[in-house]
């Protein structure tokens, strides 16, 4: 006995797994037991790749080895993964149908096919007769050369997912009539249809959607609790209808123009919604609203045009991006949001108005983790004016992410204003060397500007900067303190990222 042979089949199973085909297959001659523990993995996955010059075919014999051996033994194949990449004919399809057989025969029930053009024509009504597969995942398989051929129904199958997939629009209808306890489902980029419809599935909880030119959808599933869908940012986008979807709990659009009135109204209707993700989502309408909604708790917005306000009552996650900052409304009991993070990019015109603005927006919650703006110049601020916006609370900001592209004018009062703005506890700057020189001299003036004063009052102390340590960003170590001087020698138009740890 080898010292390899006292590794538990479990242990074996785990190194089979990180190992090549080949690979295992030697390795599975060094002894009776790694044979036997090869053949006895329940999970199979096989990517066969073909090259420029011709096709591996020692890696197709290897394969072909494997599947005789797990159906003269009848060893029990729970999991199966095949991927095969052609660039000439289909070569392999014979190959594939004996090998899905042997895998059909041995009872698999998690099973993923994935080739790429041409299609193989992937024998679908296989492996739904025998009632047994509880998931279907296909990745460029031809289904229009097969007609759904089951008179019963399938009630395993949980989980299918099709991925540029050939197939019409009433081979789609039979095969979710087919399979009505889907509670997964997932569709991507299947040009041959001219529209998706979803009804009758009686324990679809998940669905994600993937659409291509001119493809219509709708929803009727009143059990579905997650919905993502990815449209074709156009003009014209195509007809998405959503009806019965009371129970929605997390929705993401991504890239399409919705109707009047439609997000408000699937919010609304959604009575247990806690997760909402925006990506590049706009109306024909200039300004829009998130609102309705006393169930939403995590709330994920980028690049939406237009959007005005977000009204979540009981928020606890926010992340939002966009070059627009909204109102944003919520109850004082949720003033502490576990997860906060604004980014503000593109930004045309910072003034003390906009700085104001910005304020306001960030009082509304007791801290934030994260500001992030980016900007190529700032107009003159009037500090009278910044005096003024005062009324609201100062808000409280962990990390203040700032990108300049350009010089700036008015450096010093800049600075002034971003942190009443903001009152980071951080402040990383990315920016020229001359920008970052400016900053520097501004906040140590700030800090011995402090150090002179000595009658202040306790609301005033604590809004003072006490002191700042200058740190510089480098590959091995992530923040280095900054000696004296360090920058004195360096183009000042040279672009650096430095982080000021500020003090209270």
């Amino acid at each position: 006995m080898t010292s390899m042979d006292v590794l538990s089949e479990c242990l074996i199973h785990k190194i089979l797994s990180y190992l090549s085909f080949e690979e295992a297959a030697k390795l599975s001659l060094v002894s009776k037991t790694w044979l036997h523990a090869w053949l006895a993995h329940p999970n199979l996955e096989f990517t066969l790749v073909s090259s420029e010059h011709g096709h591996n075919i020692h890696d197709r014999n290897i394969v072909d080895q494997i599947m005789e051996r797990y159906r003269q033994t009848k060893i029990p194949i729970e999991n199966f993964h095949l991927s095969v990449t052609i660039f000439a004919h289909p070569f392999a399809f014979p190959q594939m149908d004996k090998w899905l057989d042997i895998a059909l025969q041995n009872g698999v029930k998690y099973l993923s096919c994935e080739v790429s053009l041409p299609s193989y024509p992937f024998p679908i009504f296989k492996f739904l007769a025998p009632n047994s597969l509880r998931e279907l995942v296909l990745s460029g398989c031809n289904l229009m050369d097969h007609s759904l051929s089951i008179t019963k129904i399938c009630h395993s199958l949980r989980k299918l997912s099709l991925s540029e997939v050939g197939l019409d629009d009433s081979m789609l209808r039979d095969l979710l009539n087919c399979c009505p306890l889907i509670d997964d489902f997932i569709i991507q980029h299947c040009r041959s249809l001219t529209k998706i419809e979803l009804r009758n599935l009686q324990n679809i909880k998940s669905v994600s959607i993937s659409c291509c030119r001119n493809q219509s959808v709708k929803i009727q599933t009143p059990t579905l609790q997650h919905l993502s869908y990815f449209g074709c940012f156009r003009e014209d986008s195509p007809v998405f209808d959503i009806v019965e979807c009371r129970n929605l709990k997390s929705l993401e659009l991504t890239d399409m123009r919705v109707s009047e009135g439609f997000l408000q109204r699937l919010i609304s209707t959604s009575q247990f919604l806690e997760s909402l993700a925006l990506d590049n989502v706009s109306t024909r309408l200039e300004r829009f609203k998130i609102s309705g909604s006393p169930s939403l708790r995590f709330v994920a917005i980028e690049n939406c045009k237009g959007l005005q306000e977000i009204d979540a009552p009981n928020l606890v996650s926010l992340e939002y991006d966009g070059d627009q900052i909204p109102e944003l409304k919520i109850a004082k009991m949720s003033r502490q949001l576990k997860k906060s993070e604004i980014y503000l990019d593109n930004l045309k015109k910072l003034n003390a108005a906009w700085f104001g603005e910005l304020r306001k927006f960030l009082s509304k919650s007791s801290s934030w983790s994260l500001v992030s703006l980016s900007f190529e110049e700032c107009g003159e601020i009037n500090m009278k004016d910044l005096v003024l916006n005062s009324i609201v609370a100062t808000p409280k900001v962990h990390d203040l992410v700032v990108c300049i592209e350009s010089s700036n004018k008015y450096p010093r009062l800049l600075v002034d204003a971003l942190l009443w703005s903001c009152h980071p506890t951080r402040l990383v700057l990315k920016s020229t060397i001359q920008m970052i020189c400016c900053f520097m001299d501004r906040l140590m003036d700030m800090r011995n500007s402090r150090r002179s004063t000595c009658h202040e009052s306790k609301r005033r102390k604590s809004s003072q900067l006490k002191d700042v340590k200058v740190c510089k960003f480098e590959t091995e170590h992530p923040c280095v303190e900054l000696e004296s001087g360090e920058l004195a020698m360096r183009d000042l138009t040279e672009t650096e990222t430095v982080s000021f740890e500020l003090y209270w």
